[in-house]
C-alpha cells in the first residue's frame, strides 16, 4: 500500500495511507508526494487520490475556512529555494528510540538511558526543522546509548543473580 506525504503550512507531514488522507480532509489542492514522484503535485493530479474528490455534478466547494475547505492556499513566497514543489530531501523521520530509551532508563541502566532519552528527543525536532543529517545522527546516538543501557543493565542483573546464588549456595553448603 502506497504511503503519501503532504505539505501543511509548508511543513512535510506523513506518511499517510489513502484512508488516513481522507480522514484528514485532504483537498484537491493539497500538495502530495509519494515514492516515484519527481516533485510535489496537487492531490487532484494523483490518480490514486482522485476517488477522494469525486463530487456530484454541480457540486460547489464551500469557501475556505480555518480548519478545512477546498480552495487553494497561496503558495509560500520564501525566496529562491524554498523547497516547495520539490521532492523531500530527508525522507521520513528516523526512528526516535524514545520508548526504548525510557524503558532502558526505568529497568536497566539509569545514566545511559537518560543520555538515550536526551538524544531521542532531538530526532523529531531536528527533522521538523529540516536538519535531516542532525536528525539521523541523533537517532543513531539514541539507539547506541539505549542499547548500551540495555546490555549493561542485563549484565548487572545477571551478576546480581549470580552473586546471590553464590552467597546462598555458600551458606547452604556451610550449614550442611
Amino acid at each position: 500500500m502506497a504511503s503519501y506525504y503532504i505539505l501543511e503550512n509548508n511543513q512535510q507531514q506523513g506518511p499517510f495511507t489513502i484512508d488516513q488522507l481522507a480522514m484528514r480532509g485532504l483537498t484537491p489542492y493539497t500538495n502530495v508526494w509519494t515514492t516515484g514522484m519527481a516533485n510535489w503535485v496537487p492531490a487532484s493530479q494523483v490518480p490514486e487520490l482522485q476517488q477522494l474528490f469525486n463530487r456530484p455534478q454541480g457540486f460547489q466547494a464551500p469557501p475556505y475556512q480555518s480548519g478545512g475547505g477546498y480552495q487553494p492556499q497561496p503558495a509560500p513566497s520564501y525566496g529562491y529555494n524554498s523547497g516547495y514543489g520539490q521532492q523531500p530531501q530527508g525522507g521520513p523521520c528516523p526512528k526516535t528510540w524514545m520508548v526504548e530509551s525510557i524503558l532502558a532508563t526505568l529497568f536497566c541502566c539509569l545514566p545511559f538511558g537518560i543520555v538515550g532519552i536526551i538524544n531521542a528527543s532531538k530526532v523529531s525536532s531536528a527533522h521538523a526543522e529540516g536538519r535531516f543529517a542532525d536528525a539521523q545522527r541523533a537517532s543513531q546516538d539514541a539507539g547506541k546509548w539505549t542499547k548500551i543501557a540495555f546490555w549493561l543493565g542485563l549484565v548487572g542483573i545477571i551478576l546480581y543473580i549470580l552473586f546471590y546464588v553464590f552467597i546462598f549456595g555458600a551458606a547452604f553448603l556451610a550449614n550442611s
